[in-house]
């Protein structure tokens, strides 16, 4: 392992979020250049929070975080965009309020 780097480790609570947006989030993060580690931790059933576990390098791990929601909204805006261009093609009178 190359010392040249320093690493960080955290575990942010995510809140009561749907577990398949933190599996995106962890998809996102595992990409990332600076993640060498993103791990969810399904909630609890009493408690429901949803938990990441991130390792960094040479960068905060709530820092990559944010980059991936970012990444995460940007990907849902361009899906967004494609179900919107796809439904206004569509013969049906499809109106989005």
């Amino acid at each position: 392992m190359n010392s040249s780097y320093k690493t960080l480790v955290r575990e942010i609570e995510l809140g009561s979020i749907d577990m398949s947006i933190a599996l995106a989030l962890q998809s996102i993060l595992i990409k990332h250049p600076n993640v060498s580690f993103a791990g969810v931790t399904p909630p609890h059933p009493l408690f429901g929070k949803v938990s990441i576990k991130i390792m960094s390098k040479d960068i905060i791990p709530e820092k990559c975080l944010i980059e991936a929601a970012t990444a995460f909204k940007k990907e849902l805006s361009s899906l967004y965009d494609d179900i919107i261009s796809s439904l206004s093609k569509s013969p049906e009178d499809v109106r989005v309020a």
